[in-house]
């Protein structure tokens, strides 16, 4: 059953990996293949300064077979592509594309640590590159890998400008349909609805988030991640003042679309300062998200 694959990971817990080939040291997984059904793996790294170069990465190039996308919460943290190195901080975020040869360096020295989120998207099993870029032409207007650094505040740019409350990290397009990434601040309820194909996970970075699973309610706080999976009936509220802060994975991407078509439509889909599900679902049943029409718990989009 679907709603079997949901779970909230403690701060610091790992999930059991499927070998027994040990984690990296300082390394905690948070979604592995077998939680997504092959779609995205998350981990979280936490490396000691003093060598200049994190004790699991070996300081030379390393080309995968799969995209990765890094985010950098706290320290100093150096990507080598080609020639040229990166220098990523916090909030900063960079897509490394598979086959693009790269390494990965502590640049904070001896009393530094740095405290990285590394996402990790192959697709899941019997899909094609072609079945994602399909699925990516299909919602972002087209596909194309690209490598790209973004700094604190930084989003990647979108069909329509949106709140500073989504900043869109990585778009559909970016990753071939893969996933999607966002900084999102939950100022305001989000309905129930349904993600009928994408499973979503979270990482809460600041505050308290409050996630209403299949009737069921959980509290999610910094460091904490929780994995939705798709076909079941959620809703999201913050628990905290300021408003929880988040990174917001969907997979497969879409979920920018979602929001940018909610922004461009917000007087006709909000009455009273309150979310219509019937006038949401005219909009986003075309990325395969349904609200509930008889909910009661939507609240005004979040600005």
């Amino acid at each position: 059953m679907p709603k079997d694959r949901f779970f909230l990971l403690d701060a610091g817990a790992s999930r059991s990996t499927p070998t027994p080939v040990p984690l990296p040291p300082g390394a905690t997984l948070k979604a592995g293949p077998g939680d997504t059904e092959g779609r995205f793996s998350l981990m979280a790294e936490q490396w000691d300064g003093g060598t200049g170069t994190p004790a699991q990465v070996p300081n030379t190039m390393r080309r995968l077979g799969f995209d990765t996308f890094l985010y950098v919460r706290e320290g100093d943290l150096g990507l080598d592509i080609g020639d040229q190195t990166h220098h990523l901080t916090s909030g900063m975020c960079a897509l490394v594309p598979r086959g693009v040869p790269h390494a990965l360096r502590n640049l904070g020295g001896a009393d530094s640590a740095t405290h990285t989120l590394q996402l990790s998207a192959p697709g899941a099993p019997g899909r094609s590159d072609a079945d994602a870029d399909a699925d990516a032409g299909a919602a972002d207007g087209g596909a194309a890998r690209c490598f790209f650094v973004l700094g604190p505040g930084e989003a990647r740019p979108g069909r329509i400008p949106v709140p500073p409350a989504f900043s869109v990290k990585a778009r559909t397009a970016d990753t071939a349909g893969l996933f999607s990434f966002l900084e999102v601040t939950v100022a305001q309820p989000i309905p129930r609805h349904t993600h009928h194909v994408a499973d979503e996970g979270i990482y809460v970075l600041d505050g308290a988030l409050h996630i209403d699973f299949d009737g069921d309610e959980h509290i999610a706080r910094p460091g904490q991640f929780v994995l939705l999976p798709h076909g079941v009936p959620h809703a999201i509220r913050p628990g905290s003042t300021p408003p929880p802060r988040v990174l917001q994975i969907s997979s497969p991407g879409g979920w920018e679309c979602v929001v940018e078509t909610l922004i461009e439509h917000r007087t006709e889909v909000s009455r009273g300062g309150r979310l219509d599900p019937a006038a949401l679902n005219r909009y986003t049943r075309q990325y395969h998200v349904t609200y509930e029409e008889d909910s009661a718990d939507g609240q005004g989009i979040p600005g």
